[in-house]
Formats: structure tokens, C-alpha cells, sequence
């Protein structure tokens, strides 16, 4: 990849944009803001309720659980970015994030279907529904566990051959996590302009994990261009199909919804777990080659009186 001044200004951004996000400086400062906009709902959820706005102000809702939702939107937010900036590092380490966002969206769909219950929750009212808020819950915990297994059993290994092609490598993936930071800003940003302006708001994270799968495919073929290793190729392309079912899952109905996301997460789990064990072994036995020199030894062919090498 030739160093344009336009790429090496875009690797540049990025890299600030990335150290600025993983400072704890930051990290404290969205988790103020996060503090913040919750209790503002909680206020202006129980001001709505008292009927201090009157007509006005109608996309506030009256339910408190609304501001539970917020909160956990916010945080969603905020893996998506982390996600997309987790690239630049490892396309596994971006696929557990996406099962964290994916876990995330399980606890908050059950504090969803906690807000259609009224605030005095009795058995009468809750025991139809009361199954999916659990299939949630447990859905979520069991992804949780599957993402610790596979942080257990993934290694960091590089697919390229020299270092010129992990840094080229590198700069690509760093370019595509900008293109989809700047996509994913668009979608948040609608979102939550349509919210402010009383519109209906589009579910953003089955956008976001749409344009996933198209960007997964396309890290599939440009990975073609620094490893021809089957098992690389097989990697990428299952971590696209886990998206893929990822997806599914966001547009499916609980409990299905719960056990479309476990069944992604042993999917990833199975596929890391035998790829760092066949890549492990794939490593070894080509440093094995490259240490180990066969001798030449020398014969001399009796009728002709040749030497002959082997």
C-alpha cells in the first residue's frame, strides 16, 4: 500500500482517535455523561407523568424503565465504537465485541419487556411474558460465558509473512474502521435526531450489523491479498457467518432471539478454539522446516563416474 499523504493523514487520525477513546480520561468522562442522561430521563419521565409539559414534550415517555433502556443504549454506543476501533488489533477481538454488544442488547430487551409490565408488578399480569424476560436473561449469560471461553482460547496470530505486510495490513484495516465509525455515526446520528423531533426511530443496531457483514466479506478478500492460508480464509469467512446470524437473531422475536445468539456464540467458539489449534500446529511445523537443513550428501555413478548431490 503506497504512504499518500492522504492515508498516512487518515492512519494518523485514527491513531488519535483511538488513544483519545482508550484513555481513562475519556473512559470517566462517558461514563459521566452516561450517569447523566439517565438521571435526566428518570427526571423528566416522572415530570411527564405529573403532567408539568402538558401536551408538549410527547417523545418523552411515562414508563421509568424507558430510562434503563437509554442507559443501555448509550452503553451500546459506546461498544460499537470500541468494536470498530478493535479492528485496527484483531478481527477476533472485534468479533467478541460484537457478542458483547449482542449480550447487551439481550438485557436490555428484557428491561424492555420489564417496562410493558405496570409498576406494580403482580403474577397475573407478568406469568405470559415473564419466560422471555428470563430466555433474555439467560441467553445473555450464556453468551457472557461463551465470550470468556473464547478470550481463554484465542491467540494473537499474525496472518502475514513479513512485517512490510502486517504494517500494510495494519493500514488497511485501520482505513475501513474509519469509513465505518463515519457510517455508524450516520446511523446514531439519525437516531437520535428522529427521536428528539417525535419521529419513529429506526432499530440502528440491525443497520450497524448489516453493514458488518458486507464489511466482514470485504476483510475476507482483503486478507486474500497478505495470506493464502485456507484456514485464514475459513476463519474470516465464519466470523462473517456468525455476523450473519447475529443479525438474524437482532430480528428475531424471544425466546428465539436468545437462542440465535447462543448458538452464534458456540459457533465462534468452536471456530477459534480448533483455528488457534490448527494454526498453532500449521506455525510450528513451517519454523520446524525452516531451523531443520537437510545435508547434501554425494554419490558417484559407477558406469558414467557423475557425481550426483541429494
Amino acid at each position: 500500500m503506497s504512504d499518500s499523504k492522504l492515508v498516512l493523514y487518515l492512519v494518523n487520525l485514527f491513531d488519535k482517535i483511538h488513544k483519545s477513546w482508550e484513555s481513562p480520561r475519556f473512559m470517566k468522562k462517558l461514563g459521566n455523561i452516561t450517569v447523566f442522561f439517565y438521571l435526566l430521563a428518570l427526571v423528566l419521565i416522572e415530570l411527564k407523568r405529573l403532567g408539568i409539559f402538558g401536551d408538549s414534550f410527547n417523545f418523552i415517555p411515562t414508563d421509568h424503565f424507558k430510562a434503563i433502556h437509554l442507559g443501555f443504549t448509550l452503553l451500546l454506543f459506546y461498544e460499537v465504537i470500541s468494536m470498530v476501533l478493535s479492528l485496527e488489533k484483531s478481527v477476533s477481538k472485534s468479533m467478541n465485541i460484537q457478542l458483547e454488544i449482542l449480550s447487551l442488547i439481550l438485557l436490555r430487551s428484557g428491561f424492555k419487556l420489564l417496562g410493558d409490565f405496570p409498576e406494580v408488578i403482580t403474577w397475573d399480569v407478568i406469568k405470559l411474558n415473564v419466560l422471555y424476560v428470563f430466555s433474555d436473561a439467560f441467553g445473555a449469560l450464556l453468551i457472557f460465558i461463551g465470550i470468556l471461553y473464547i478470550k481463554k482460547f484465542e491467540k494473537h496470530l499474525s496472518i502475514c509473512k513479513s512485517k512490510t505486510s502486517l504494517n500494510n495490513f495494519v493500514k488497511v484495516k485501520k482505513l475501513l474502521a474509519l469509513l465505518l465509525l463515519l457510517i455508524f455515526g450516520i446511523f446514531i446520528s439519525i437516531d437520535i435526531i428522529n427521536f428528539f423531533r417525535g419521529k419513529e426511530v429506526f432499530n440502528v443496531f440491525h443497520a450497524i450489523y448489516t453493514t458488518l457483514i458486507f464489511s466482514d466479506v470485504l476483510l475476507v478478500f482483503i486478507s486474500l491479498r497478505y495470506s493464502e492460508s485456507y484456514l485464514v480464509m475459513f476463519r474470516n469467512s465464519g466470523f462473517a457467518l456468525g455476523t450473519v446470524i447475529i443479525r438474524i437473531a437482532l430480528n428475531s422475536k424471544p425466546p428465539y432471539n436468545a437462542l440465535l445468539g447462543v448458538i452464534a456464540t458456540l459457533f465462534i467458539l468452536i471456530l477459534v478454539y480448533f483455528y488457534n489449534k490448527a494454526y498453532s500446529h500449521e506455525l510450528q511445523r513451517n519454523n520446524f522446516k525452516r531451523k531443520v537443513k537437510i545435508p547434501n550428501s554425494t554419490t558417484v555413478n559407477k558406469e558414467t563416474g557423475k557425481k550426483f548431490k541429494y
